[in-house]
């Protein structure tokens, strides 16, 4: 697969991703806890859903040790996903309170850490030897 395609690909991923985490977000935050915590319960759920998803579809890399990819996973997303849960709440902090904004706030987050995950995960841990 080319570079492009594979970036649609992870896009597409992503997009589920993003789905599984606004689902978390809003049953944490609906049940009284706060933005941050949320959001933080929100990119924790979905980074398990998108290296299982990212490893066998958007980089089709199966075939290598789960052992070796999994460290660099999760330093891409420690990286990729304070950028989001930032992002997310600086967001939050100049939109306001309410459901809306923190889901507004919670998009914006996504949408600013994609090309750390995409690149960090395509050149570092996916990488094919």
């Amino acid at each position: 697969m080319k570079g492009y395609q594979k970036f649609i690909v992870f896009c597409f991923v992503g997009g589920a991703s993003a789905v599984v985490d606004l689902a978390f977000f809003n049953l944490a935050f609906f049940v009284g806890i706060s933005f941050i915590f949320a959001r933080i319960f929100g990119v924790l759920v979905s980074i398990i859903f998108n290296f299982s998803m990212n490893r066998n579809v958007s980089f089709s890399a199966r075939g290598r040790s789960v052992r070796g990819q999994i460290p660099k996973y999760l330093v891409v997303y420690a990286v990729s996903s304070t950028i989001n849960v930032l992002a997310g709440f600086l967001a939050v902090s100049l939109l306001g309170p309410g459901v809306i904004q923190a889901n507004i706030a919670s998009v914006i987050g996504i949408v600013v850490a994609i090309p750390f995950s995409f690149l960090g995960l395509l050149l570092w841990a996916f990488r094919k030897n």
